[in-house]
């Protein structure tokens, strides 16, 4: 068992962010969940052991998950981390008699990436009409890319309620 504090921001104001939910996954089963206070930061007793994977991860409403992933042959005391968190891009929403496409524009204007799936994929709830639906498209470019590869994080959710972790490369 060992302390760790975690602060999260924001990538691009570096303002701290308040309520973010902070996760640790060790070997890929979620063990602690927690919200960060004002000042963007907690403490969390993470229970971990020589060997294993550890995963921190946050999130927030408006921002795409952050993972970091961390593996060590020496058992820490202390461990203070930032984590910063990329903002989610609101984008426009066509759609047409048989397709959804989602665009959105980048910062620098040269091209403008986009999503295009069958419209009988939307499932909307009861009582709720396509009007009710806001559409984000975030390109995270730089800032999610290891050894040139987007390295992008799913939690996985079964049928007994465990959290899990995994990794697409």
């Amino acid at each position: 068992m060992f302390t760790l504090k975690v602060q999260v921001n924001d990538i691009i104001s570096h303002q701290y962010l308040h309520q973010a939910v902070v996760e640790v996954f060790v070997n890929y089963t979620k063990t602690n969940s927690t919200l960060t206070g004002k000042n963007g930061a907690v403490l969390i007793q993470v229970p971990y052991q020589l060997g294993l994977s550890l995963t921190i991860a946050s999130y927030k409403d408006g921002y795409m998950l952050t993972p970091l992933p961390w593996k060590t042959g020496r058992m820490p005391i202390y461990s203070s981390v930032t984590l910063s968190l990329f903002p989610q891009s609101q984008a426009n929403i066509w759609l047409f008699d048989d397709t959804v496409l989602i665009t959105g524009k980048l910062s620098d204007a040269k091209s403008q990436p986009s999503v295009q799936f069958p419209k009988y994929l939307i499932k909307l709830p009861v009582n709720h009409h396509i009007t009710n639906v806001t559409a984000y498209l975030t390109v995270p470019q730089q800032f999610l890319k290891v050894d040139h590869f987007l390295y992008t994080t799913g939690i996985l959710l079964n049928k007994s309620g465990i959290k899990s972790l995994m990794y697409i490369v």
